[in-house]
């Protein structure tokens, strides 16, 4: 059994990737664009990407910096945004926050966004050419503003957002951000029309330390007025700062042709509308409510406000997201708020709308989603169950359509898992009674499995013991039994290997694997798919920085290290992105029964995004490749039956057995030609034993 191709159906996998996600024609009722990767901790933008004079969405996910792009495609007074990943690669790579703002005013927003590691700005400048999305670097590490005598970086944490906003009517962009104590606001200038009459340059000077005479409180969200260092009002303790995040947003919300600031705060849920009540040259705040006054924000976490047209009518509306740094502060379900101004811009009146804009159209199973795809009901079609990492339950995406047209519909999965979180799960016929045990991996990092009735067998299965453990059922090295691959929180992975009986031989640290990213996270949180690749296993590993990291050399053999080939990407697509969004989670089969691989891949955010490939999986040559030698199998893939012929000399026996190497049935020939009836069998892959009189031949078949 050392030489049969294991899984015809994972053939192949990684060319999906040369083709995007847009040519997949799976229906999900009821969803505008479910594969859209779900959405968590988000902050706006917008941009005329195909250039038919509207302003189309951009949505940045700071949980796995995911930028993603909705193309408007409503009317007047209509919202219709369609999700698309042409345009995902001509964006920069953009860290914990973004600001969309046009600063050369050649009507083209660039980008504003947090400088990794130096505690600034830096920023792109929009170049887009004849409709083709491009920026340019412009400034790095930090922008930096004249302050005390000489250049000072602007502070801008990647736990604050700042206000990048014209201030003082002269067309190009200042900055309202916290000061290094924490809790004043600083003014920083922008001087470019002051000193070169234009609005392409980026020159800074803070002329205002305590920007609305306003303090933040330095224990709780309270906002003290008329006060500064020095000034009035309450004392401040120097070098005591409390300030830990912040989010700001200006506009004028009072009609009076002031700018007034929305104001958020780390560990509180709400907005505070600072009013001011100064003048076009000097700010100051004279009041502060809760924002908007008829249904104000309470989040689970600090929000982000964005002001911008959704409903296409004219007005701005406001949108609302967790900005918490602390990716698991947030619920990630309804994690989207979207109030439509039903007044004007200049006297608004925001009203709720809803609480789940653009998650409602998609599939958000909240925080965490990892995929798997199994035929669960036994219907001969390919569903997907899904484990996520706060909820105890999975959810069934039943396949209600047809063997090559595949329709999905959400269903309540059978049974629950008590008080288990960061559910994991992997599927596979452990028993050999025609249906599908379940093992789950777990945030405590137990593996559970189950009946396919939701029978508890083991709650301590192989004595893991590993946090957020992820299993993963492959035969790794074609033997005929299946293996298990498991990742944990550690970024390692462990092996056992698998005859009859599971975990007759375990490693803890299988193949070198490590998939941490100390830029990421201390962690690694691995989560394995093996595949097929000819006659070569592979290996993919998500991971907690949303990397797929592509392992080859992949054996058995103790103490065997793995390499690392991201080289290999390259063969499959140019287009391979990155990453998937933090804690990427890949599940691989045919799912249109097209005889391509397609692959689920599921994020932090919750979401899935769905891909198939652009190379067949040749049956005609898998049959001739065969014929080639002493025996022909054919059809293969059958549905009712096959014919097995020998072409030299007798058979004397046929067995069909399953990848674990069991017999499920057996019958003798005595000749050179063979009738098996398959009709019975579930779909799914199976190993021929042909015994001859020269010895045993074995032989792949896939049954429809």
């Amino acid at each position: 059994m050392k030489h049969f191709l294991l899984t015809i159906l994972l053939l192949l996998f990684v060319v999906l990737f040369a083709r995007g996600q847009e040519t997949f024609n799976f229906q999900l009722s009821a969803f505008n664009t479910p594969w859209s990767g779900g959405l968590n901790a988000c902050q706006f933008g917008r941009m005329d990407l195909d250039h038919d004079g509207k302003k189309d969405l951009l949505v940045f996910d700071r949980h796995g910096n995911r930028l993603c792009c909705f193309l408007n495609k409503g009317e007047a007074g209509f919202i219709d945004y369609q999700y698309t990943i042409e345009y995902d690669n001509a964006f920069p790579s953009l860290n914990d926050w973004v600001v969309f703002a046009d600063y050369d005013g050649d009507g083209k927003e660039d980008i504003f966004t947090y400088s990794n590691g130096w505690a600034g700005i830096k920023v792109y400048r929009n170049v887009t050419v004849d409709g083709n999305v491009d920026f340019q670097l412009m400034k790095y590490p930090y922008l930096s503003s004249w302050q005390g005598g000489g250049e000072v970086n602007i502070l801008a944490t990647n736990a604050d957002y700042p206000a990048i906003v014209d201030l003082d009517g002269d067309g190009d962009l200042d900055i309202l951000t916290f000061g290094v104590m924490g809790t004043f606001i600083e003014k920083h200038l922008n001087l470019s029309m002051e000193r070169y009459g234009c609005l392409d340059s980026l020159v800074f000077e803070r002329t205002d330390p305590c920007w609305g005479r306003v303090a933040e409180s330095d224990e709780d969200n309270v906002m003290y007025l008329d006060t500064c260092l020095f000034g009035y009002g309450i004392m401040v303790k120097v070098g005591d700062p409390k300030h830990r995040g912040a989010t700001m947003a200006v506009r004028d919300v009072t009609g009076d042709g002031l700018l007034d600031l929305l104001l958020a705060d780390v560990d509180y849920p709400g907005l505070t509308l600072l009013v001011n009540g100064g003048d076009s040259g000097n700010a100051l705040i004279v009041n502060q409510m809760d924002f908007p006054p008829q249904y104000p924000v309470k989040l689970p976490s600090m929000p982000v406000p964005y002001f911008t047209d959704i409903d296409n009518d004219g007005d701005d509306d406001l949108l609302v997201s967790p900005f918490d740094p602390d990716p698991m502060a947030c619920d990630g379900m309804e994690s989207i708020w979207l109030y439509l101004n039903h007044g004007t811009d200049d006297a608004p009146d925001f009203q709720l709308y809803t609480k789940s804009f653009l998650q409602d159209n998609m599939l958000d199973f909240g925080t965490g989603a990892f995929p798997v795809v199994v035929d669960w009901d036994g219907d001969g079609l390919l569903d997907i169950v899904v484990g996520s990492i706060k909820t105890t339950e999975l959810v069934w995406l039943k396949n209600t359509g047809t063997a090559t047209q595949p329709a999905f519909r959400i269903t309540e999965f059978p049974f629950g898992f008590g008080e288990h979180t960061g559910l994991v799960p992997a599927c596979f016929d452990l028993d050999g009674d025609g249906q599908q045990e379940l093992l789950i991996g777990t945030a405590e990092g137990k593996l559970l499995l189950y009946d396919h009735d939701g029978t508890l067998l083991d709650d301590d299965y192989l004595h893991y013991d590993k946090a957020w453990s992820a299993p993963c059922f492959f035969d790794v090295d074609r033997d005929g039994a299946v293996d298990l691959v498991v990742g944990n929180e550690s970024g390692r992975l462990s092996f056992y290997k698998g005859s009859v009986e599971l975990g007759v031989r375990s490693e803890e640290y299988w193949g070198g694997v490590d998939v941490r990213d100390y830029s990421t996270s201390y962690y690694g949180y691995s989560v394995p798919a093996l595949f097929q690749w000819g006659d070569e296993t592979l290996l993919a590993v998500g991971s907690e920085s949303g990397k797929v990291f592509l392992y080859d050399g992949i054996t058995t053999d103790e103490d065997a290290l793995f390499r690392e080939a991201p080289d290999r990407w390259t063969e499959i697509s140019e287009n391979m992105p990155e990453t998937f969004g933090m804690r990427s989670s890949l599940a691989l089969a045919d799912l249109d029964n097209d005889d391509r691989l397609d692959i689920v891949v599921g994020n932090f955010s919750g979401g899935l995004q769905l891909f198939n490939t652009s190379i067949p999986i040749n049956n005609l040559e898998i049959a001739e490749q065969q014929e080639k030698g002493t025996v022909l199998v054919f059809p293969n893939p059958a549905d009712i039956q096959c014919y097995i012929i020998s072409k030299t000399e007798c058979m004397k026996k046929v067995a069909l057995l399953d990848l674990f190497g069991r017999v499920l049935r057996e019958q003798s020939v005595g000749g050179k030609e063979c009738l098996l009836e398959v009709a019975d069998l579930r779909p799914g892959v199976y190993l021929l034993r042909l015994t001859l009189e020269s010895g045993a031949v074995n032989r792949i078949f896939l049954k429809r």
